[in-house]
């Protein structure tokens, strides 16, 4: 059996949530063609239902293996897609935790889903140098990693990605971009959202997946509450608790350090030499929001850098000057 068999027969079996995930023993996972060939047939036609599965897609096949934490967002963003739901999910993590490995790897899986029916996915990033072309390089590395897609996809235009039928784009959400025309009938993604201007989405990019209504997928990290993925998050919260399905995802320091020991290591050196107040510390590591009251300069900071003496435009002779700025410091008894 070669790939085009494996995927043959992986393409036309029952949904995803009717898979149950199967057992592979000792079976090697670096020869899956083998593997399958070697099992009985109900055996088989369990494991290949399995591969439908998108964490278990990725760990058979690309040898990449999810986070539990990213397993839910996975199969969150994958039920939504398949189902045609149309759902706008908020995925908000802490800096390095694995973003942009989940992206990868759920783009890989939906170009082989949709490889013979087709698909539009387009993914848009603040810049397109250094962000694009940083995702594009993930993209690629995960596509090689892949035993049904390595060799077998096909890159156009500097930013265009196709399997089969099935095609990904890339694109800037600079506010200068030429983005207009291109449609996500599958699924729209919006990387860092929380750089991406609101005028701009809401004018040229949210178009996109009018006209199938397309899973909508917010990605980024926490900053102020006046950025379009706070916006967002907001919206998704309010559906959240209208009909209990789950489209917020905000994850802390702590659920990765759960899993991933070290993380945890480094954020605690963070928390010390910073203090957990700092703003970079609460947005970046544990996806809390900068509000007026906790950004750099809240009101009663302000309030210290009033003086009480009248404005001069000159100094007073005779006295002396100085200017003290600590922008990284923080209140002393915040801590």
């Amino acid at each position: 059996m070669d790939s085009n068999g494996l995927h043959a027969q992986a393409d036309t079996l029952i949904p995803f949530t009717a898979i149950p995930i199967m057992p592979e023993a000792s079976l090697d996972m670096a020869r899956p063609v083998e593997l399958v060939e070697k099992q009985r047939l109900e055996t088989r036609v369990a494991f290949l239902r399995s591969l439908q599965q998108v964490e278990r897609f990725a760990a058979v096949l690309g040898g990449a293996q999810m986070r539990a934490y990213q397993r839910q967002v996975a199969q969150a963003v994958t039920d939504s897609v398949l189902t045609r739901r149309g759902l706008s999910l908020v995925v908000m993590f802490p800096r390095q935790s694995g973003k942009n490995f989940l992206q990868a790897q759920l783009e890989v899986y939906f170009l082989v889903r949709f490889a013979r029916m087709g698909a539009e996915i387009i993914k848009f990033s603040p810049t397109f140098e250094p962000q694009s072309l940083n995702a594009m390089r993930r993209l690629e590395a995960a596509l090689q990693a892949n035993w049904l897609t390595r060799d077998a996809w096909k890159k156009s235009s500097g930013n265009h990605y196709r399997f089969g039928n099935a095609h990904l784009t890339f694109l800037s959400a600079a506010p200068g971009s030429n983005v207009v025309g291109a449609t996500a009938g599958t699924l729209l993604e919006l990387d860092e959202a929380q750089d991406i201007e609101i005028d701009k989405y809401d004018k040229q990019i949210a178009p996109m997946a009018a006209s199938t209504n397309a899973t909508r997928v917010f990605w980024g990290t926490a900053w102020t509450e006046q950025t379009l993925l706070a916006r967002e998050l907001r919206l998704a919260e309010e559906a959240q608790a209208r009909d209990g399905i789950r489209r917020v995802f905000r994850l802390s320091a702590e659920d990765v350090r759960a899993e991933v020991p070290a993380y945890g290591a480094f954020v605690d050196e963070q928390v010390a030499r910073l203090g957990r107040t700092h703003p970079m510390v609460r947005s970046q590591y544990f996806s809390e929001e900068i509000s007026k009251e906790g950004g750099l300069f809240p009101p009663a900071r302000l309030g210290l850098m009033q003086g009480s003496h009248p404005a001069r435009e000159l100094p007073e002779p005779g006295k002396s000057y100085a200017l003290l700025v600590d922008l990284a410091g923080e209140d002393e008894a915040m801590r």
